[in-house]
């Protein structure tokens, strides 16, 4: 067995090309349905050429196989204790105010999420990722993974032993986070029909996308790093996640 010291190394072994730059401009580029579906395709490439054994590696992935959810059931928990105190102490600001007013929402929907994830055989698709020794490259976008003669990326610093669902959940979720007017459902299924998913697959990756992540990010925000901004920048941080997070899948 040939020995490679680092992970780049790994993907040029299998045909990827590491480069310096990869010229995108995402701010002169207006994102379509199509585009997509042809970068879902390439992140299906890219799977099928790394995954397998890293055992020659040297430079060990990390393996992130569930942490997602771990995640979500860790943000979850904190929001509700931010309720009970605020509702304890009464709210001390309009931040305070809008998520006793909206924060059961937000915790229905996420355990609706955690419910749909763990009802569909949550632990099959992890098993059937170390099984088959999937590998997320984790940064999926335009700006760090295009195709050409070969499958060129940038950076494979966010790369990991992980379920290849979190690669397609990473991709649409920053752009339906921008408000992006595109069927996430179709492309969903799309993905999971270039990678031979079950539909447990697909109803993990849109109860994923339906999670209320930035609401809760600011939240947490909010309780740890108390004084870094202004009462008002964190009351529109908040206003701009709840916009975020309007549509949910489910």
């Amino acid at each position: 067995m040939k020995i490679v010291n680092t992970f780049e190394q790994y993907l040029i072994s299998k045909g990827i090309e590491v480069v310096q730059e990869i010229n995108f401009d995402l701010k002169s580029k207006k994102i379509t349905e199509e585009m997509l579906k042809e970068q879902l395709k390439l992140i299906s490439e890219f799977h099928e050429k790394v995954k397998g054994s890293t055992i020659g590696v040297k430079e060990r992935l990390d393996s992130r196989a569930g942490r997602i959810v771990e995640n979500y059931k860790v943000n979850i928990k904190k929001l509700k204790r931010d309720i009970v105190r605020f509702k304890e102490n009464g709210p001390s600001h309009i931040f305070e105010e809008i998520v006793l007013y909206k924060g059961d929402e937000y915790v229905n929907r996420g355990e609706e999420v955690i419910k749909t994830i763990y009802d569909n055989n949550y632990y099959d698709l992890i098993l059937r990722s170390m099984k088959n020794k999937e590998i997320c490259l984790g940064n999926v976008d335009f700006s760090n993974l295009v195709s050409g003669e070969n499958i060129k990326i940038k950076s494979a610093k966010k790369a990991s032993c992980n379920m290849v669902e979190i690669d397609c959940y990473n991709l649409l979720y920053k752009y339906k986070k921008k408000g992006l007017d595109v069927n996430f459902k179709e492309l969903t299924r799309y993905f999971c029909e270039l990678e031979n998913l079950e539909d447990n697959s697909y109803r993990f990756i849109i109860a994923c996308l339906s999670f209320p992540y930035e609401v809760t990010k600011q939240c947490n925000n909010y309780r740890l790093r108390k004084g870094e901004f202004t009462e008002d920048e964190y009351l529109l941080k908040l206003q701009k996640a709840i916009v975020q997070d309007s549509m949910t899948l489910l």
